[in-house]
């Protein structure tokens, strides 16, 4: 009896083998399936309305991890990527524990939990919930795990406005010290940041 090709890569996939989850991918996507059934089949869980959202409409404050988002991107829009390494981090971070899903860090290290790794967890996205969870960058196996927020969204909206008072205070000094390297413009990027997040909130829960 043949083996069914799907099946294999199936079996092939584990989340810290980067390339087997794209093969996977890219082979769902093939039989007809759309990102959040994908989703589903790559992880065994369903993945909140949010993550879809922010898979097409990125926020520039936040490094995204390479999976989960590349999974979730169909053919039509240029993915899934063809394979590539693991990324260590992502590695680091499932050796941590396996539990946790890494979906990127905070750029501004001044700002709220800039600099940290926000996960969702596969027990709570199996509950329904989006909970998000810390993690720091340099991982070891004894890296304190912290609960955030109660949705990657609420999380960014906590960054992006600490970001934005960041900005803010460091538009004074430069005011008072002269020379510095924050102008007006910076503030208000700082503060559309904040505008385009809370728009994605308001999107996000007029949907339900």
């Amino acid at each position: 009896m043949t083996e069914d090709p799907l099946d294999r890569l199936r079996a092939e996939a584990v989340r810290d083998d980067y390339p087997s989850m794209l093969r996977l991918a890219r082979a769902l996507y093939e039989t007809g399936l759309g990102p959040a059934e994908v989703m589903r089949e790559c992880y065994g869980v369903a993945f909140p309305d949010e993550f879809f959202v922010l898979a097409t409409k990125p926020v520039l404050m936040f490094e995204y991890t390479y999976q989960p988002w590349d999974l979730a991107v169909p053919p039509a829009r240029g993915g899934p990527p063809e394979d590539d390494e693991t990324d260590e981090l992502e590695a680091d971070i499932l050796a941590r524990d396996a539990d946790l899903v890494p979906l990127g860090v905070c750029r501004n290290m001044y700002a709220g939990f800039g600099g940290l790794y926000l996960c969702y967890r596969l027990t709570e996205l199996t509950a329904g919930r989006a909970t998000v969870f810390s993690i720091e960058y340099d991982v070891t196996p004894d890296s304190p795990i912290t609960r955030r927020a109660d949705s990657l969204l609420a999380a960014l909206h906590e960054h992006l406005t600490a970001n934005a008072a960041w900005v803010e205070s460091e538009r004074r000094r430069t005011i008072a010290h002269s020379g510095g390297h924050v102008d007006d413009s910076d503030v208000r990027v700082a503060h559309k940041f904040v505008a385009d997040i809370e728009a994605l909130r308001r999107r996000i829960g007029s949907s339900h």
